[in-house]
């Protein structure tokens, strides 16, 4: 056959496997994704193979009734989440059509929220949509991820401006200018009515809609605080819920915060200070704002910084980039990825886990000391954003534990023990068309053009961003989950404040 030939014939052999549950079927699809992939394929049939390795894995999930399972490891689940993502970050994936791209987008994003992994879903959902604004699927699964995630905000407007959002994404899924994939779409649009309806009852949406005043938030006292909150707003690293909206200059603050902590009065006898874990997220959430501006001053820097000149370097002719900007986008990415290791520690204290603190890592937290298995606390867990937690954590790759759902674990991983470790060499973005055949050489650490550097360090903080939200989501539901358990305990209130701005500058003294 030919490629275009074996590629329809796989999708159709995995159709039918899944429609009369035949394992037989999926297991013969597998076999020959395997084989048409060994042949050069054309970049849009090397995307198509992935699509549908994707589609075999979830065939092959919904005939072992796997789906529905609360279950945290589901090998099929991660296999095609990771089968989606080669497919997403594969250069052929631009040339396929618009609705294919889609199809493919949703997909992704419909798993990450299926693991509690809300805020990525979001994100995913709006890439759909930036590609087809009327997709109806993608429109009405945002609408239930949104309603979900409002579900989760603590802060009574942000909850109900997240759900006015959610609402009318599920009311443009049944448009009449709706795009749907399939003839047979009469059960989804019920489906999105009833969530709507649902909506609708709890929310006054006229009321929401004139008091939401999105296009209203600081702008910023320069020109370089204005170009900066536009950057992270547009990126979605504000550390407010608003901002998985979009761009909107009411989210241009970091006002999300850790929920109410309880403790019993012997827990730290004759200490009386709030929990450590409070101090502990404000130290973080400054160390990732620090880092963020890092980021955005080396990915916008044109003008050689003073402290560079006269720091005599050489020329290696593979267009060196040797700056202050450069460093910050360095550093930047170190603390991204450092904060993932230290909400591991934050979970290993918080959950009570007992782990040896020095061996915490952001994968290894999750599992049994020295064994590929998760600890049995959380298995048992029905905790929905700690879930989705150790689902973001899969996104990293380790030594250790190897299985990933992301592309570019391997890639994050390896830039991340080059910059701690050995050598990473940051070459001009521009020049990298030119320098076929100086790659690395003897393994002496390794090379990357200065934007991909950059777009990885975005991507790092986003994931690190991610991780906020769910911890602090995570540490919710377990402290609404005690007062249920424990509806008669008296609870005293220690009360917490702000810290002013002025007091965020080093003593003069």
């Amino acid at each position: 056959m030919s490629d275009d030939e074996a590629l329809k014939h796989i999708g159709q052999l995995i159709d039918d496997s899944c429609d009369g549950t035949f394992e037989r079927g999926l297991t013969r699809a597998f076999y020959l994704l395997d084989d048409l992939t060994q042949r050069p394929l054309a970049e849009e049939n090397a995307v198509l193979a992935e699509y549908f390795r994707a589609n075999a894995w979830a065939a092959r999930s919904q005939i072992a009734n796997m789906r529905p399972s609360w279950s945290w490891e589901n090998i099929e689940l991660q296999e095609e989440m990771l089968a989606l993502s080669r497919a997403v970050n594969h250069p052929g994936f631009i040339k396929l059509d618009k609705i294919r791209r889609c199809q493919i987008l949703t997909n992704r994003a419909n798993l990450l929220s299926r693991v509690g992994r809300s805020i990525d879903a979001i994100a995913g959902w709006d890439d759909a949509l930036c590609i087809c604004p009327h997709f109806a699927i993608t429109l009405g699964n945002r609408g239930a991820g949104l309603r979900h995630y409002a579900g989760m905000v603590e802060d009574n407007r942000e909850r109900a401006i997240l759900s006015l959002h959610a609402y009318d994404s599920l009311c443009k899924a049944m448009a009449r200018d709706a795009v749907y994939e399939s003839p047979n779409f009469t059960p989804l649009v019920a489906q999105f009515r009833n969530l709507a309806n649902e909506l609708e009852r709890k929310l006054d949406v006229d009321a929401v809609r004139s008091m939401q005043h999105l296009d209203q938030g600081e702008h910023g006292r320069s020109k370089t605080e204005r170009a900066y909150r536009q950057w992270c707003l547009d990126k979605r690293l504000f550390l407010c819920p608003l901002n998985d909206l979009g761009s909107y200059l009411a989210a241009a603050t970091d006002d999300f915060m850790l929920p109410g902590i309880t403790e019993r009065f012997d827990e730290r006898p004759g200490d009386y200070s709030p929990p450590p874990i409070i101090g502990f997220f404000s130290q973080m959430k400054q160390e990732y704002a620090s880092a963020r501006y890092m980021l955005f001053e080396g990915v916008s820097s044109t003008r050689t910084h003073f402290s560079d000149r006269g720091v005599t370097l050489t020329n290696t002719l593979d267009y060196p980039l040797y700056s202050l900007a450069s460093e910050r986008v360095r550093t930047a990415f170190r603390v991204a990825y450092s904060l993932l290791d230290k909400i591991a520690f934050l979970i290993d204290r918080y959950w009570k886990l007992g782990k040896v603190s020095k061996h915490i890592n952001f994968k290894n937290v999750w599992m049994v000391e020295k064994k590929q298995r998760l600890l049995p606390q959380f298995e048992e867990s029905n905790n929905w954003p700690l879930r989705g937690l150790y689902w973001l954590s899969k996104e990293l790759f380790d030594d250790q534990l190897k299985q990933t759902t992301a592309a570019d674990a391997h890639e994050l991983h390896a830039i991340r023990n080059a910059l701690e470790h050995t050598y990473l060499r940051v070459s001009m973005g521009w020049a990298k068309p030119f320098m076929i055949g100086q790659a690395n050489t003897s393994g002496f650490g390794i090379t990357i053009g200065s934007d991909e550097l950059e777009s990885k360090a975005i991507r790092l903080m986003q994931i690190a961003r991610s991780a906020l939200f769910y911890v602090s989501f995570a540490i919710d539901h377990e402290e609404r989950e005690k007062r249920r358990a424990n509806p008669n305990t008296m609870i005293g209130s220690m009360p917490l404040y702000d810290l002013e701005d002025r007091r965020k500058r080093r003593d003069p003294n």
